[in-house]
């Protein structure tokens, strides 16, 4: 009885896997597009992010469409969707139709790999986490905060895009660091956006203008 339900448990996450992409496929000009319509919030997302990646060689994990890594001159990126790929290509990244639970690049390819607000649409977060750790040193996740008003709204009304993705809080998200045993190098906060960044050894905490530093 067990195989049975975890057989059928498996066809309807395949299922709405291939749902998904398909969407992504079809709409992925869309996705675009509201980047050129809201000019203002994806500069200061680009100039937020910024100011926390490190230098190097790095990845974005479900680079989309490539409008982040174009313009944080990242040169790597992973997406499942096919037709984002394509666009992401484009933009002059090297971008691969591969899944953030199997990311095709040896241990510590990378500098560092970026997550931008992809662990919403992932269904095993704690995966996702591990892969990008293993192909990076250092490993930054970008979230929105499902206890904040603006990820209340669409929870509440669920379209496009984010009608297939389920939000995790800040302290979730650290409970799966946790779990992982990995150690937080920096915290940074921006209204709706909180950003992780993972690596060894130490860890630093910042909100606001605030730093703490532990051993």
């Amino acid at each position: 009885m067990k195989n049975i339900i975890r057989f059928i448990m498996y066809i309807i996450f395949l299922t709405i896997m291939e749902e998904k992409i398909d969407y992504f496929n079809r709409h992925y000009m869309d996705y675009d597009k509201w980047y050129d319509l809201h000019l203002k919030e994806y500069n200061d997302q680009i100039n937020f992010i910024r100011s926390v990646i490190p230098e190097g060689n790095g990845i974005e994990i479900g680079v989309g469409t490539g409008r982040f890594a174009y313009a944080l001159n990242i040169k790597y990126g992973i997406d499942i969707s096919e037709s984002m790929v394509s666009l992401a290509k484009m933009r002059g990244i090297n971008a691969l139709v591969a899944s953030a639970y199997s990311i095709p690049y040896p241990d510590k390819y990378f500098d560092f790999s970026l997550n931008m607000v992809t662990i919403c649409f992932l269904d095993f977060p704690e995966k996702a986490i591990m892969e990008a750790k293993r192909v990076s040193k250092d490993c930054i996740t970008v979230i929105l905060d499902k206890n904040c008003e603006y990820v209340n709204n669409i929870i509440k009304n669920p379209a496009g895009f984010y009608r297939y993705a389920k939000f995790y809080s800040f302290e979730e998200i650290m409970n799966i660091y946790k779990i992982l045993d990995l150690n937080i190098l920096n915290i940074k906060f921006m209204i709706f956006i909180q950003i992780i960044m993972l690596n060894i050894g130490w860890w630093q905490f910042q909100e606001n203008n605030q730093v703490i530093t532990c051993n």
